[in-house]
């Protein structure tokens, strides 16, 4: 996920250099990531477990950002890293604004994703474990023989969980994330003028509509809050975007 606006710094940042792509972790990350692995269930915590889970997360969502970071670099560009509440942000200022380079550049946050699944596939079965998929509505999920350790098994499921449906999250053309701006881009290719508008839009409507399926069919209420806030927020970035001149009268 890329937020609009790069977080302030704080003394507690935690700085590191990868690869040469400098990386700073907000203190909100691990707070985040610690509720998340928390799941509001305070009776039942396995040490273990919300260790794994935060590592899994902190993996992740960097190789995340440096799939963004590896395309800014093959433009020429110079990338940096922050990790911050629910995801990261893979800054650089580009030369120029390319709609094709920001697709290729959105895109390659989530197929690092997608490729870190598929190594993790892999090595379940070279380690002679089977692996298929379950069908999960219209998504077929992968699913693995399981190994002696429960840990090794949380470990696994947590990384197929995060980087198949957190990847497939991150392409719906919601504001503001990588979908999000994919969408915004590609509009722009086709209209100049109103791209912008028109991806707000298709935010404000998908994100809803995530929403309301979360509630109502799912019964998830952080779900259901969640793509609320994100429709909300696209709804007020279109009416500021409307109210600097951007407008050009309602809906597509």
């Amino acid at each position: 996920m890329t937020p609009f606006a790069e977080p302030p710094a704080t003394q507690y940042d935690l700085r590191f250099s990868l690869l040469g792509v400098p990386v700073r972790i907000h203190p909100f990350f691990w707070l985040v990531g610690l509720l998340l692995g928390l799941r509001g269930d305070l009776t039942h915590v396995k040490i273990e477990e919300l260790l794994i889970w935060i590592a899994v997360l902190f993996v992740s969502i960097l190789v995340h950002e440096f799939g963004h970071a590896a395309a800014v670099i093959f433009y020429r560009d110079r990338p940096w890293i922050i990790l911050y509440g629910f995801g990261g942000l893979c800054c650089h200022h580009p030369s120029r604004h390319d709609p094709w380079r920001q697709i290729v550049i959105s895109f390659a946050g989530p197929a690092a994703g997608f490729l870190l699944l598929g190594f993790v596939l892999s090595a379940i079965h070279a380690a002679e474990h089977q692996v298929g998929t379950v069908q999960l509505g219209l998504v077929p999920y992968p699913v693995f023989e399981p190994f002696e350790s429960a840990n090794l098994n949380f470990l696994i499921v947590q990384l197929i969980w995060i980087n198949f449906f957190w990847g497939l999250i991150n392409l719906l053309p919601i504001y503001p994330l990588d979908g999000g701006q994919i969408a915004r881009e590609a509009f722009l290719l086709s209209d100049a003028g109103r791209g912008v508008e028109r991806s707000l839009w298709l935010s404000v409507i998908a994100a809803a509509g995530v929403a309301v399926f979360g509630v109502v069919v799912l019964n998830e209420i952080f779900i259901a809050l969640f793509f609320g806030y994100l429709a909300y927020n696209s709804w007020t970035i279109l009416q500021r975007y409307r109210g600097f001149g951007g407008g050009f009268g309602g809906g597509f």
